[in-house]
């Protein structure tokens, strides 16, 4: 009896271990996906041992899972026919086979707790490694700063979510101490960005679940407490950052734009600029030449023109310049589809939902996080989580 029940835990850690890599070594390692696809085929395989094609036709049933293979024909087709790709195959074949096998009841609360804790901890020793222990330039990172911050923000999400719904003082206690350190590793990253992603949804989260308890004045309160007893206890690590940013701000006043605010005003402006010249087609990767030309009518800078950015520092005018005016209204179709696809609006997994296309579109205005591959897993994975608890319960 003990053995049976031994094996059959340990079916479920091996089911859910794409989970806990997703929340810990993805972001970790450069090439953690590389792993993820071992991990994710045990994972089908154990489920398929253990549960035989029961998950397999409860999910095949699901919306959400046939948008996902839907991006998958896509991203092979556009390959196949050489055409500009920007989701990335792996990442999406990985959450196809995950989400087809994976039984919908292992996602249990004390899971999502347990995911967010060993993340936040994982988030915690990686910024603070390279930060204070080996310290290494931000951008030679395992994974640069500003996508690996917008991961901690939806782990972030989660777990405040899961304190305002907790039921005992340990399940409070735990989420409490969890989402101080997740609120510290970010500050510890300085990005900017994802500060101004997360803040606003934790806020609108606990004001639309104070909203719905009927504790809209004493959550005021409570949130003016609270927002300045963390600003006190951050301000330290981001007080650095806030005075770059003033002086940012004052030397681009003064004509200086060789700043990196300065430089992605220069990336947004060329943007709306190739958008304008190329409304319904793109420009895909070739839009190095163009950037010369705008320098040369002065339109942006000639820093920014040998910039040659990879991509515009904002999710939205990325996707229109290299995909054109289609390829941004598909996005944005991507982007809030899943809020149809959820049955209980009210639910702790739709308010889950919520944040993660908050997040991703106030983190997508200064960064594009669809352009790696990590946050593209995590984003839809947590997802696709949420939307089969949902289903589920």
């Amino acid at each position: 009896m003990n053995s049976n029940k031994l094996f059959n835990k340990l079916a479920d850690f091996l089911i859910l271990l794409p989970i806990f890599w997703s929340f810990t070594g993805l972001f970790h390692l450069y090439n953690g996906d590389k792993i993820l696809v071992v991990l994710t085929l045990i994972s089908a395989l154990v489920s398929v041992i253990k549960y035989k094609k029961s998950a397999i036709v409860i999910n095949i049933k699901s919306k959400y899972v046939w948008l996902m293979y839907s991006l998958l024909f896509i991203s092979i087709t556009a390959d196949i026919l050489n055409l500009y790709n920007p989701i990335n195959i792996r990442a999406i074949a990985i959450l196809c086979v995950f989400l087809t096998f994976l039984p919908c009841q292992l996602i249990t609360r004390k899971v999502l707790i347990f995911s967010c804790c060993i993340g936040c901890i994982n988030a915690l020793l990686f910024v603070y490694h390279f930060t204070y222990i080996d310290p290494v330039n931000r951008r030679f990172w395992p994974i640069n700063a500003i996508p690996f911050a917008t991961y901690i923000c939806f782990i972030s999400a989660i777990t405040f979510i899961l304190f305002l719904t907790g039921s005992t003082l340990k399940e409070k206690v735990v989420l409490s101490l969890t989402l101080v350190i997740s609120i510290m590793s970010l500050a510890i990253t300085e990005t900017r960005g994802a500060l101004v992603a997360l803040l606003p949804t934790l806020i609108s989260i606990y004001f639309y679940y104070s909203y719905q308890r009927k504790t809209l004045k004493k959550s005021f309160v409570i949130s003016i407490i609270s927002i300045t007893l963390i600003f006190s206890a951050i301000y330290p690590i981001i007080k650095e950052r806030i005075i770059q940013t003033q002086q940012e701000i004052t030397q681009i006043d003064d004509g200086n734009t060789d700043t990196s605010i300065g430089l992605r005003l220069n990336f947004w402006k060329a943007g709306f600029n190739l958008i304008e010249q190329s409304p319904f087609v793109g420009y895909g990767h070739n839009y190095y030449s163009q950037l010369n030309q705008l320098a040369k009518e002065k339109v942006i800078t000639q820093d920014a023109a040998n910039y040659k950015p990879i991509h515009f520092h904002n999710q939205f005018i990325d996707i229109a310049v290299k995909c054109g005016l289609f390829g941004l209204a598909f996005l944005l179709v991507i982007l809030f589809i899943p809020i149809f696809f959820v049955r209980n609006k009210s639910s702790l997994n739709a308010i889950s939902i919520y944040s993660f296309i908050s997040i991703l579109i106030l983190a997508g205005l200064t960064d594009v996080p669809f352009f790696h591959k990590q946050v593209f897993i995590i984003y839809f994975l947590c997802i696709g989580i949420f939307l089969n608890r949902d289903h589920f319960h």
